[in-house]
C-alpha cells in the first residue's frame, strides 16, 4: 500500500497561464499533508516569466512543448517525451488539466497504468471560435478519453453537470470548487479619481469582448473604463484603459481600485477573475450563464444579465447606488470566504488523490 506521506501529483498543463496556472498553484498550496506536487508544463505568451513564486519551494518543474491545437506531429512527439517523463519520475497519480493536456496526460497515465485525474477549466468543444466540425471532433475526443479517466474533477457547477450528462460513468465525476488563495492583506488599491469599472482576464471571443465594449461605450459618461489584461490594439473601446498581461499582486491591486467588477463571458469553467473580485469585495455584473450563476446570487452577491441592455441597466444602477455597492461587495466577499477557501479544497483533493492511489 502507498505510504501517506509519500503520495506523488504530477500536474501536466498546457494552458499555464491566467486561470488554469493560477488553480494548479492554489492546490500546490493547499494540498499538502502527505501530497508532494511537481508540474509538467506548457508556456504561452501570458505565462509570467516569475511563475515559480505562485507554487511551494519544494514543487518540481519540467517543461514539455505543447500546442493548444490539435497538431498530429507535435502531439505525438508530446506524448512521447510525456511517457518517457512519467517513467523517470514514477508519479503515483497523474493530474490533468484543460484539453490539450486533458488529452496528453491521460493517454501517457493510460499507457503506463498510473490513475489519472482531469480537470477541464471549460471544455474545449464549448469554444465560441472554433467551427461546428471542430467542436463536435472535440467532444468526441471528451467522450473516448473518460473511458481511460479514474476521475473527472470539475471545477464549477456546470462543468459538473456537462460531465454528467456527457459520459456514462456518474460515479468518476467529483466536483472540487475553485478556491481563492485568500491573502492575510487585501492589496493597497491605486489612487484614482472618479468611478472605476472593469473586467479581468485574457482577451479572447470566450469573454465575448464585443459585449464588454458595448456595456463600456453604453456607460463611458458615469464611470471610466479598464481591462485588466488587455493589450494595446485589442479591438475596444479607446476610453477604455488597457494594462497589458500583469503579475497576480498587480492584478489584485488593479481589481481592488474597482467600484464595479463587470465579466461577460458566454464560456467559463469556474472564473478565478470573478470569485477574485468578489472575495476583494466588489459587486459584481455578469452574463447569466450556469458558471456565474452557480457563484452569483442575482440582487444579493451581485447581478445577473441576459442581454446587452440588462447588462448596461444592472451596471447603471450600481453606479449610481454607493449603499447598493458596498452591500452587495460584502455579501459577495463572504460568500467567497464561505464557499471557495482553500483549506476545503486542499482537503477534497488529498482526498481524491489518495483515493486513486489506494491509501
Amino acid at each position: 500500500m502507498q505510504s501517506i506521506s509519500n503520495t506523488h501529483v504530477v500536474h501536466v498543463v498546457e494552458s499555464f497561464a491566467a486561470g488554469c496556472l493560477h488553480a494548479i498553484a492554489t492546490i500546490c498550496h493547499s494540498a499538502r499533508d502527505g501530497i508532494r506536487h511537481s508540474i509538467v508544463h506548457g508556456l504561452r505568451s501570458e505565462t509570467p516569466k516569475n511563475f515559480l513564486r505562485l507554487f511551494p519551494d519544494d514543487c518540481c518543474f519540467y517543461y514539455l512543448p505543447m500546442t493548444r491545437e490539435i497538431r498530429v506531429t507535435s502531439d505525438i512527439q508530446a506524448i512521447v517525451q510525456l511517457v518517457m517523463l512519467l517513467k523517470r519520475i514514477k508519479p503515483d497519480v497523474v493530474h490533468a488539466h484543460s484539453s490539450k493536456a486533458g488529452v496528453l496526460g491521460r493517454f501517457a497515465a493510460f499507457v503506463l497504468g498510473i490513475p489519472s485525474a482531469y480537470t477541464p477549466h471549460g471544455y474545449a468543444f464549448l469554444r465560441p471560435d472554433i467551427s461546428l466540425p471542430a467542436r463536435v471532433c472535440y467532444k468526441w475526443i471528451e467522450w473516448i478519453f473518460s473511458h481511460v479517466t479514474n476521475r473527472i474533477v470539475a471545477c464549477g457547477a456546470e462543468e459538473y453537470a456537462l460531465a454528467q450528462r456527457m459520459t456514462n460513468f456518474s460515479s468518476k465525476i467529483t466536483y472540487i470548487a475553485n478556491a481563492i488563495n485568500c491573502d492575510p492583506l487585501t492589496p493597497l488599491p491605486p489612487e484614482k479619481h472618479g468611478l472605476l469599472t472593469g473586467t479581468c482576464g485574457r482577451f479572447c471571443e470566450e469573454r465575448s469582448p464585443h459585449l464588454f465594449a458595448a456595456i463600456a461605450s453604453n456607460l463611458q459618461d458615469l464611470s471610466q473604463w479598464i481591462w485588466i489584461g488587455a493589450h494595446e490594439g485589442n479591438a475596444i473601446p479607446t476610453h477604455v484603459q488597457r494594462t497589458g498581461w500583469l503579475d497576480r499582486v498587480e492584478v489584485l491591486r488593479r481589481l481592488a481600485s474597482l467600484d464595479v467588477y463587470v465579466q461577460t463571458s458566454s464560456l467559463e469553467g469556474q472564473s478565478l477573475s470573478l470569485l477574485e473580485a468578489m472575495w476583494l469585495g466588489k459587486p459584481v455584473v455578469v452574463t447569466d450563464i450556469p458558471s456565474n450563476r452557480a457563484v452569483v446570487q442575482h440582487g444579493v452577491t451581485g447581478l445577473l444579465g441576459k442581454s446587452e441592455k440588462e447588462l448596461v441597466a444592472h451596471v447603471r444602477f450600481l453606479l449610481k447606488n454607493a449603499s447598493l455597492r458596498k452591500d452587495m461587495g460584502m455579501a459577495a466577499r463572504q460568500y467567497v470566504l464561505k464557499y471557495h477557501d482553500p483549506a476545503r479544497c486542499g482537503a477534497d483533493y488529498i482526498r481524491l488523490y489518495r483515493t486513486q492511489t489506494g491509501v
